[in-house]
């Protein structure tokens, strides 16, 4: 088993940093997604995948137990993001707030 030593933990956390850095610098999509396709095995992609698929089912008001059948998810991973949709300021939820209003734009031909 391997163990983390917190040398370890700060070179993670600059790594994921460093990651975030590296895909918001990305000149479009397609060069985020051919860096992460790098990055991530095919199951990698396909579990974060999921995870974002539940959270925007969750937006949308989707029951969890609804969510992990769809997808075949378990529902602590429902549950997590269930929280993180809940938290004041969350993340999630800005993300999807501003895609809502980009699409009812679109629609109305704003």
């Amino acid at each position: 088993m391997l163990l983390m030593t917190e040398t370890d933990g700060e070179a993670v956390a600059e790594s994921f940093n460093e990651i975030c850095e590296i895909l918001s610098n990305c000149a479009n999509e397609s060069e985020a997604r051919e860096f992460l396709s790098c990055l991530c095995t095919p199951a990698e992609r396909a579990d974060f995948s999921k995870r974002w698929l539940s959270v925007k089912e969750l937006y949308k008001g989707t029951p969890q137990r609804e969510i992990a059948k769809k997808f075949n998810m378990s529902l602590c991973k429902i549950t997590r993001g269930s929280r993180e949709l809940q938290k004041e300021n969350s993340a999630f939820k800005k993300i999807l707030d501003k895609e809502s209003s980009g699409q009812a734009a679109e629609k109305s031909g704003l």
